[in-house]
């Protein structure tokens, strides 16, 4: 039950932590604070809570398929959230030399859309670890095991997060800029996977042929699968609906931040 307990909550952790490192790096680098996180991070904790709370009542809705249809609809949402914050953060990169930090409109349009992405995402996987753990509750023989596993996942879910925001605001210039954009679109093409992957499995979408099997080489639940599922949106065994879901999120995501680069005036150079 150690082991179990470290991979799941492992899973679970890293793909949050993941997004918080991102959002940050992308805030800090438009001029502005994190003033979202504490937000996005309690409202996620108890919407999650609630979640977790009623997920058997809530699996009864829509003919019983109610927890992948709103495990469908929070991804999407989330993916939706990511495609704006690009655009919002092509537009709104700090130059350098700049009299102020943005204001206005669209840096609270800014800070509410990441602070939605953070607490979406805590909801989702926060009630999945409430429920996991809440399994074992009065079985005295697995308790400890369980928490002491869930410590460690949560743990390495949370220290990969760190070394990514610092390895992140280790980039400078005008290509490090780019980087949280990048990886922004393949979280939006891993949401839209997962949503795509939830919906067939409540028969509301066909999932089409699979298109090939790792498993073999690259197992999901292994270390590397958990980090790659995190962050590319990993699976050994994808369907075309997901193939098709994941290209459609990135894309989304790179056509908003090209746009936004297109649109937006650029300052003028210093002359010597």
């Amino acid at each position: 039950m150690l082991l179990t307990s470290v991979v799941l909550i492992l899973q679970e952790t890293l793909e949050a932590s993941l997004l918080v490192a991102i959002l940050a790096v992308a805030t800090l680098q438009t001029g502005r604070r994190l003033s979202w996180l504490p937000w996005g991070f309690l409202a996620g904790c108890a919407l999650a809570f609630v979640y977790a709370s009623n997920l058997q009542r809530i699996s009864e809705w829509f003919d019983y398929v109610g927890q992948e249809l709103t495990n469908a609809a929070l991804q999407l949402t989330i993916a939706v959230a990511i495609v704006l914050l690009a655009w919002l953060l092509v537009r709104s990169h700090a130059p350098r030399g700049a009299e102020s930090r943005p204001s206005g409109p669209p840096a609270v349009l800014f800070y509410l859309l990441c602070a939605l992405a953070i607490m979406l995402a805590i909801t989702r996987e926060g009630s999945e670890i409430m429920v996991y753990l809440g399994g074992f509750l009065g079985q005295d023989d697995k308790v400890q095991a369980v928490l002491i596993g869930s410590a460690l996942g949560f743990g390495i879910g949370v220290s990969v997060g760190l070394l990514a925001f610092y390895g992140l605001q280790a980039l400078g210039g005008r290509r490090g800029r780019w980087v949280p954009v990048a990886l922004l679109a393949l979280f939006s093409g891993n949401m839209l996977a997962q949503s795509a992957l939830q919906l067939t499995q409540a028969d509301w979408l066909q999932a089409g042929r699979t298109l090939w099997d790792s498993s073999a080489w690259l197992p999901e639940q292994s270390i590397a699968g958990h980090l790659l599922y995190a962050l590319l949106g990993y699976e050994s065994t994808p369907s075309l609906a997901q193939a098709l879901a994941y290209l459609a999120g990135v894309a989304a995501v790179l056509a908003a931040a090209l746009v936004a680069a297109l649109v937006t005036p650029r300052t003028g150079r210093r002359t010597s």
